[in-house]
């Protein structure tokens, strides 16, 4: 089984995220592979159509884990245009994780999953499970822990 980790992250907050969950799924003896959505502009208000620098091939992948941060209480918008312009998700198992600032319920995450979630059926996939870290949350590390326990356990 490969597994693909697709990640956005501009402050490196959801990269590190990533590389820790990398390094749990290596342990257990998978492989995976961690690949960076770059565009030439990262900047938050950048319109559609962005164009990639890097932009990771989802097809060899038998898992793919969609990663990126909140924005303005929403998906960010580069990941959002990257899902946009990514190839089939049929038949290949879906997992997804945002990182936010606000520790609060009410700052994007959940709107951020969903978008998620309706850009990977678009592309005839199901999001199996999304998880969402806090980065200003007291429980950030329960939160990173918990996502990688439930990935580790999923796969």
């Amino acid at each position: 089984m490969k597994i693909g980790i697709i990640v956005f992250s501009k402050t490196n907050n959801t990269f590190s995220v990533a590389k820790r969950l990398r390094d749990a799924l290596a342990d257990k003896g998978l492989e995976v592979e961690i690949e960076q959505v770059i565009p030439e502009d990262d900047a938050p208000g950048v319109k559609p159509p962005i164009v990639f620098t890097n932009k990771p091939d989802v097809s060899p992948y038998d898992v793919v884990i969609f990663a990126s941060p909140v924005w303005a209480f929403s998906l960010a918008g580069v990941m959002a245009e990257y899902l946009e312009q990514i190839s089939s998700l049929q038949g290949k198992r879906v997992f997804s994780f945002v990182t936010k600032q606000l520790a609060s319920k009410i700052t994007g995450g959940n709107k951020a999953n969903r978008q998620i979630k309706s850009a990977v059926a678009v592309k005839d996939g199901t999001v199996e499970k999304s998880f969402i870290v806090s980065w200003k949350n007291k429980k950030r590390e329960q939160e990173i822990e918990g996502l990688i326990a439930e990935i580790l356990k999923a796969v």
